[in-house]
């Protein structure tokens, strides 16, 4: 399948790509956008590089790897192992421990998400506890520690 993949002005970085429109191409040219018209498998291809030395290259041979996909991963293994109302309360601990008072903001948020833990944890019990009523499905246990 044809595509336009479109490169910034000087030309080092792919801005987009999208399926190929004779017209927005001529439109490209003539507004002088940096771009290449390529034949690329969506599924199975990527462009890599800049407009003059970048290649498609095959998912199969060089798998992608994108860096906000590390972070999500690396995101979710802190967030179930410390979840944000573990995170304030460490936090307001430590405040405590060091002798500084908590705002009366920050225990209204504490308060607030204690409550919210606790709401959670009765509706997890009452789903579990009422088989015949509810399919409950358990999340799964988090991964031990590397």
């Amino acid at each position: 399948m044809k595509n336009i993949i479109i490169f910034s002005t000087d030309r080092s970085k792919v801005i987009s790509s999208q399926d190929y429109n004779s017209e927005f191409a001529e439109r490209l040219t003539a507004q002088g956008v940096p771009h290449k018209v390529i034949d690329l498998d969506d599924a199975n291809e990527y462009w890599w590089g800049d407009y003059a030395t970048g290649e498609v290259r095959s998912l199969n041979d060089v798998p992608l790897i994108e860096e906000v996909a590390i972070d999500e991963v690396v995101n979710k293994q802190i967030l179930v192992k410390y979840p944000v109302h573990k995170q304030l309360n460490i936090i307001a601990e430590c405040l405590e421990n060091a002798g500084i008072p908590l705002t009366d903001d920050f225990i209204a948020m504490r308060n607030y998400t204690k409550q919210k833990i606790t709401n959670h944890n009765t509706a997890v019990q009452t789903y579990k506890d009422n088989p015949d009523v509810y399919s409950f499905y358990p999340k799964p246990l988090p991964p031990e520690d590397e």
